[in-house]
This record gives C-alpha cells, structure tokens and sequence, in this order.
C-alpha cells in the first residue's frame, strides 16, 4: 500500500497548513474521503514533483503517479491538487478525465487546467 492510500485511509478528516520557513507552502483539508492540496508556492510544488522518484525522467514519473492513482481510485479515495485557486489535478475515484485520458492513458487521472499545468512545469 502507497503512503498516499495509507494517509487517505487513516485521516478522516482535518485540515493542516505546512511552512517551509516562514513562507506558507501547502494547504491540506481532509474530509470524506478527500484529501484537497492547495498552494501558491511554484518553487515546493516544483521541488516535492523534481524529487518525486529520484529526478528520473518524466514517463516514470508518469508511470509511478498512475500506480498511485489507480490504488486510490480502488479505495475509494480522491486527492484534488490546486494552484493559485485553480484545481490542476484529480486523481483517484473522483477523477473524469475526457482529453487527459488520452495523455495518461488511465481513468484515475483528471487535468483539471493544463494551462496551470504548464505554468507549473516551466
């Protein structure tokens, strides 16, 4: 089991604000289910995705953000990812995706904004 399934099984609700220094970096509020993700900060957004699997290239990022979101969307759980108040990310059991699908190839993963997407990634 991911620790992602793990968090989303054991927190039934809350929420938190994280910090790194004195600069506010993350949101979370946990409620049925649903764990949402906000922030502001590009720079820890951009350093939690560059340190995700060692730095290794882009498919395997893709490929382990998949296994992920397939495991939640089997347990019932989502998490919803925003950026500057625009939802970038559904994974999991709450996840539609319509064009995404194509680019992931699974049913677990929503772009919600490519636009905030590509914002992020540059």
């Amino acid at each position: 089991m991911q620790l992602s399934t793990w968090l989303g099984q054991v927190i039934k609700s809350g929420e938190a604000t994280l910090f790194t220094g004195d600069v506010e970096a993350l949101q979370i509020k946990a409620e049925n289910n649903k764990i949402e993700l906000k922030t502001d900060n590009k720079k820890f957004l951009k350093d939690i995705v560059g340190s995700a699997g060692n730095k290794r290239a882009i498919r395997s990022k893709l490929a382990q953000l998949k296994s992920m979101a397939g495991e939640l969307k089997d347990e019932g759980l989502t998490y919803t990812l925003s950026y500057k108040g625009t939802r970038v990310l559904t994974i999991g059991s709450e996840a539609k995706p319509k064009f995404s699908r194509a680019i992931t190839r699974t049913n677990a993963i929503e772009i919600n904004s490519m636009r905030k997407l590509l914002e992020i990634s540059v």
